[in-house]
């Protein structure tokens, strides 16, 4: 069974019991935005970490409470995942597809956890792929200044 956290020392100690590290996405990290964040398991077989870039914890949770997000993950296993805050309050309501659509019920729209941005951007129009053909995406701040065409 999955839970859910926002609680900072739990977080960490959880994820360096795994060998787990604050990363963020090299593509997104610039300047003074953090970007994409991730926990990165570099040790771990099949860890598709390439394009992450370790950052400090304390960036890592400056980032964490700026989005509004929260921790999803298995205590048993490596499996994690960062959501908004408003999708674990969804979800803890027994809303299951709460990461899927919006409150508004709009399909493919969520805004997964950048609480700083609103709707500015899709998440569609946000979307890349890495060399590995994996889909990430951008930050609406990203977006703002390298445009849609990032």
């Amino acid at each position: 069974m999955a839970n859910v956290v926002t609680d900072h020392q739990e977080i960490r100690k959880w994820a360096e019991q795994h060998g787990g590290k604050p990363a963020a996405v090299d593509r997104t990290h610039q300047g003074d935005d953090v970007g994409i964040i991730r926990i990165m398991f570099p040790k771990a077989p099949h860890s598709e970490h390439a394009h992450l870039v370790e950052i400090s914890w304390d960036e890592f949770f400056k980032e964490f409470e700026e989005r509004k997000l929260a921790l999803l993950y298995d205590p048993k296993s490596l499996f994690s995942k960062i959501i908004g805050r408003d999708t674990a309050e969804r979800r803890e309501e027994g809303d299951s597809g709460a990461a899927r659509r919006t409150a508004s019920g709009d399909q493919g729209k969520a805004d997964q956890g950048d609480g700083r941005s609103g709707e500015r951007h899709s998440l569609k129009e946000r979307e890349y792929r890495d060399s590995d053909g994996n889909i990430h995406h951008h930050t609406n701040e990203y977006m703002d200044q390298h445009g849609s065409k990032a």
